[in-house]
């Protein structure tokens, strides 16, 4: 209303003095132009006065509507600042709880968070193996316990103890050379971790300790990187191994004994049969002697003499093949003609015995030694005939030769098969082992050498599978020569 009035004051004051300015009066008359400026004056001032009230107020009125939006019901006995003053008392308390009830959550994170990282340092102290980190410089960041206690040895046990009890991790700050100094392969191996990022698993070092003499540590070093893999340190994890290697080395030294005395039982009989065989026929040529004995029956006894005395020898070069050191004598080779020679070897015995082979596939050349590997395939083909019984049907080898080229390493493998009755379950795992066999007239050193031979050149032979259908023996060799003697040369 207010507004309403001065508005129309105003116009009225300007319609005067603009009349009057067009009569010409304005100008000329004292008392008009005094009248225009008593009209005209206060109405300018109370439009200035309006406009700075307007100005000055909206501020307020955005509360006053603010007010009126917030949950707070407005009441007909208060008045408007009143109104608005009780609003935002409200809305502060209600921040200030809001406030207290933030910090509590903050507080509960924190404990947390510090309950995390208590308990984190605490698992990574107590595991049970070793811990070291080291930053790109060098510099040995942490170590558990374990790791302090196996690296300084026996003196500190009592320190590591309570280490242990407490969870704490130690940060030594020295460089990890200096740290183990007693153990300079594993320096070397953490050098190159952080200058190459390789990483190492499973690996075995020694370690000189004062005190306590050389021990055995098993230990995995990988590379700590960033986002970008940039390395940025190294982890060690190491465990004391001393004892496993030492009870390792005992069973190692039993087993090899047994095998021993198994083998020196199993020549031992082999000889005993021979020589009790060659002794029977021998008395029997004496026997035969008599000139009315028939020519024909003590040249059949001498043959089966010279037979015998052929195994015997045979059985006396393969042992001895078996039990000296292996020299290769590596040139470049191809499997396929390998596997033809030893089938040629034993045309006689297969045609003889109505047994078919069958050679296919692919065979790789590579690097090895063709003797050795002519002498593994004999045996195995050689074994092969022998386990198919005479009354199977049908009597068949196949020999199955392919490469394999898959990502990790390129192998030739070579699949021997028959159509014999099978190894027992029983008899599987001591088919490689010397002098054990099931057969009435072998000494069971064939696979125990083609096994020797296998592995000399890196390869490996397994048993694929064996059941009534037959037996697959499995042959592995790399197409790259043997380690020791690529460094030999």
């Amino acid at each position: 209303m207010v507004a309403v009035v001065l508005g129309l004051l105003l116009i009225v004051g300007v319609s005067v003095g603009l009349y009057l300015q067009v009569r010409g009066e304005l100008a000329s008359s004292p008392i008009a132009f005094l009248l225009g400026y008593l009209l005209l004056a206060p109405l300018l001032g109370l439009a200035l006065v309006f406009a700075l009230a307007r100005w000055l107020v909206k501020p307020y009125r955005r509360m006053v509507e603010a007010a009126r939006g917030s949950p707070v019901l407005a009441s007909s006995a208060k008045s408007e600042s009143e109104f608005v003053v009780e609003t935002f008392q409200a809305l502060v308390e209600r921040l200030q709880t809001k406030e207290r009830e933030l910090e509590q959550l903050h507080a509960l994170e924190r404990n947390r968070a510090e309950r995390s990282e208590r308990f984190s340092e605490r698992l990574v102290a107590n595991i049970p193996s070793g811990l070291v980190t080291i930053d790109s410089s060098g510099l040995v960041t942490a170590v558990n316990a374990h790791a302090a206690g196996i690296v300084s040895g026996p003196q500190d046990n009592a320190g590591a103890e309570r280490r242990i009890d407490t969870g704490e991790l130690t940060s030594p700050s020295v460089d990890y050379r200096e740290f183990f100094r007693g153990a300079p392969r594993m320096s070397e191996m953490i050098g190159e971790c952080l200058e190459l990022g390789t990483a190492f698993r499973r690996g075995e070092v020694e370690i000189v300790l004062s005190g306590a003499g050389l021990r055995r540590l098993g230990v995995s070093i990988t590379p700590i990187t960033d986002s970008s893999q940039q390395v940025e340190g190294a982890l060690c994890l190491m465990t004391d191994i001393t004892e496993v290697v030492d009870l390792r080395e005992r069973m190692k030294l039993q087993e090899n004994l047994a095998n021993l005395g198994e083998m020196a039982a199993g020549l031992a009989h082999e000889f005993k049969n021979s020589l009790a065989t060659i002794y029977g026929y021998v008395q029997l040529l004496d026997v035969q002697s008599n000139p009315e004995s028939p020519e024909a029956d003590r040249r059949v006894t001498l043959e089966a003499t010279l037979t015998e005395v052929r195994l015997l020898s045979r059985l006396v070069t393969d042992f001895l093949n078996f039990a000296r050191p292996q020299q290769l004598n590596l040139a470049r080779i191809n499997l396929g003609e390998i596997v033809n020679k030893a089938a040629a070897e034993l045309k006689a015995q297969l045609d003889e015995s109505g047994t078919t082979l069958q050679i296919r596939g692919e065979f790789a050349d590579l690097t090895a030694d063709e003797s050795m590997l002519g002498r593994v395939f004999v045996n195995l083909l050689r074994n092969a005939a022998e386990a198919i019984d005479s009354q199977a049907t049908p009597k068949s080898i196949t020999v199955e030769g392919t490469i394999d080229d898959r990502t990790g390493g390129r192998y030739a493998h070579v699949r021997v098969s028959d159509t014999g009755s099978g190894i027992s379950a029983e008899d599987l795992p001591r088919i490689f082992i010397p002098f054990f066999t099931t057969k009435s007239r072998g000494y069971g050193i064939g696979l125990a050498l083609v096994q020797k031979i296998m592995v000399a050149h890196g390869g490996a032979v397994t048993v694929e599978r064996s059941d009534a259908s037959g037996t697959v023996f499995h042959c592995r060799l790399p197409l790259t020569p043997p380690v020791r003697d690529q460094e030999k040369e």
